[in-house]
């Protein structure tokens, strides 16, 4: 070949590269499907899920269960990799609507989001040393409406500077809260950005999870049936396609270990019909995902 021609030919495969969508979308496979309806302790909407390291449980919170006839007075659920409900507790001391929650290992607490009362609460385990239980402190540190948003749905914890990210389903947006000097969250001095996630396509967003193995952001909308991933300054990364794993309502999603023991896996609650339109539906699944 002459150098001309490797020349032309180095070109062309550049040129092809460039063309090449950073965002190109990606696809799921489903590795295990369950029935959250068919619990013995039934969660029909599961609409938060994060995963809880020390007990190797995923903890799922059901924020519509208590407007339905399978109500029994526990709206969290602890959960095991592969699908089994182990236990069960309550967040009501705070809210009945836990629509997003995450959990801070670092400061052993659960941040619950309620979108009625636009408010983020701080769950600490009490004496008996689980969450869900009558001597939970729990208080709110975050009443959105003061940062200029009232639809706040899914929570995550960013350990990296510790960051706690809100999704809004109205405004579509993302913020980024960074305490301030008094080390507290919801006070005048937090620093807080934003960034909008409409214009990549979601339009009820409600669900976003952190990845620290690629300090990326994961967010889906209970209308797509896509998983946006965007770097944490909001720049679009790539679309997670969920067209072939038959998610109808994606509510919520977190990492954690797989059930078969693989290291990382994504696990997506799917809400599907809400209690709004059917108060006698129970139609709740939990879906764990092997992207790539």
């Amino acid at each position: 070949m002459t150098r001309f021609a490797r020349i032309v030919l180095c070109a062309i495969v550049l040129a092809s590269l460039a063309a090449q969508s950073p965002a190109e979308a990606t696809t799921a496979t489903v590795v295990r499907i369950t029935h959250t309806s068919k619990w013995k302790v039934p969660s029909p909407d599961p609409s938060g899920i994060t995963y809880y390291p020390k007990i190797h449980r995923l903890l799922i919170s059901d924020s519509g269960v208590d407007n339905t006839h399978v109500w029994h007075h526990r709206n969290l659920f602890y959960v095991g990799l592969k699908g089994r409900l182990r236990s069960t507790g309550s967040l009501t001391k705070a809210t009945f609507n836990p629509v997003g929650i995450a959990w801070n290992w670092k400061a052993r607490c659960l941040y619950v989001v309620d979108d009625n009362a636009d408010a983020v609460y701080r769950f600490g385990r009490g004496r008996d040393g689980r969450l869900g239980t009558k001597d939970d402190p729990a208080k709110r540190i975050i009443y959105t409406e003061h940062f200029g948003f009232t639809q706040p749905h899914g929570v995550a914890w960013r350990p990296k500077k510790d960051t706690l990210i809100i999704v809004d389903s109205a405004l579509r947006r993302v913020y980024k809260f960074h305490r301030g000097k008094d080390r507290r969250f919801g006070t005048k001095d937090d620093i807080v950005s934003s960034f909008g996630v409409g214009k990549y396509g979601l339009t009820h967003p409600e669900g976003i999870a952190y990845d620290g193995v690629t300090d990326h952001l994961f967010i889906v909308s209970d209308s797509q049936n896509f998983i946006l991933v965007t770097t944490m300054k909001g720049r679009l990364v790539k679309k997670i396609d969920l067209t072939a794993t038959g998610i109808n309502r994606p509510s919520a999603l977190t990492f954690a270990p797989g059930s078969g023991g693989q290291r990382h896996h994504l696990y997506v609650t799917d809400r599907g019909v809400n209690y709004t339109v059917d108060p006698n539906e129970n139609d709740g699944r939990l879906f764990e995902l092997r992207l790539g």
